[in-house]
């Protein structure tokens, strides 16, 4: 269980930090698609998933593979989790005491046992967390290379992330000027959770050496000797108005918490 929070609050909160925000409403496509791969004697298939993003002036939606979306108040500094098949929505925690209360919160604390669990977890987790930020580092170089991506002009980036005994991994990045995106929206959207996280101001400085929007990332992974690789490619980008309460929570929707508790 320690596990799967974890990687979930930490997949989450990267995720908000990859993204690009546009003037006034402005949708994208992005493609993802993973190599077939071979790891202790298992096969994993060749996967292609398709995420699309809505950016407004206050507000960005990401509707993910998965049928779930991530609503983001960029004003109010809070993501929500959308699970459409449940009809549920939760506030996601912007840094990791959050998460630990909320953790905490559906623990039955009359039991003596499930206190001392739950400080023991929130010990471990906080460890887990200032361990892992610690060892991350990431570089960006600007390697001069230019092609076209699609229907874009771009240029060619390497970006590094060492992740301490998880390993390395090495990202091929291309982006372009050609699309016209607020800067200023941008970065404050990523001041959203931006101060709350230990190192992500190093990994924020980096990442702007990144000129423009990405259109093309080329991943490649090293785990148990297996080199996995994944590609994801912008294939549309256009700024038209969003449907009707995109940036709403759903009407009906119940909330729950974001660690699966009531």
């Amino acid at each position: 269980m320690i596990k799967k929070l974890f990687s979930i609050f930490f997949i989450s909160v990267l995720f908000l930090f990859t993204q690009t925000i546009a003037l006034a409403d402005t949708y994208m496509k992005q493609v993802k698609r993973s190599d077939a791969y071979t790891v202790m004697g298992q096969t994993i298939p060749e996967k292609t998933e398709t995420t699309e993003t809505w950016i407004g002036e206050k507000a960005s939606r990401v509707n993910l593979p998965d049928g779930t979306s991530t609503l983001t108040m960029f004003t109010e500094q809070k993501t929500y989790a959308l699970k459409h098949a449940d009809r549920t929505y939760a506030e996601m925690p912007a840094s990791m005491d959050q998460l630990m209360d909320e953790v905490e919160e559906d623990i039955d604390t009359e039991d003596e046992d499930d206190k001392a669990s739950a400080a023991a977890m929130r010990g471990m987790m906080e460890g887990m967390m200032e361990g892992m930020m610690s060892q991350i580092k990431v570089s960006v170089k600007d390697t001069g290379e230019k092609q076209k991506i699609g229907k874009w002009s771009a240029r060619k980036y390497e970006r590094i992330t060492e992740m301490g005994s998880m390993g390395k991994s090495v990202d091929e990045v291309w982006a372009t000027g050609d699309l016209k995106v607020d800067m200023k929206a941008y970065w404050k959207a990523m001041s959203v959770m931006q101060a709350q996280q230990p190192g992500f101001d190093k990994f924020m400085k980096e990442m702007e050496k990144i000129k423009g929007v990405i259109v093309k990332t080329i991943s490649r992974a090293d785990a148990m000797g297996v080199e996995i690789k994944t590609t994801e490619e912008l294939v549309d980008f256009a700024s038209k108005p969003a449907p009707a309460d995109t940036y709403k929570i759903p009407s009906g929707y119940k909330k729950v918490s974001f660690t699966g508790g009531h």
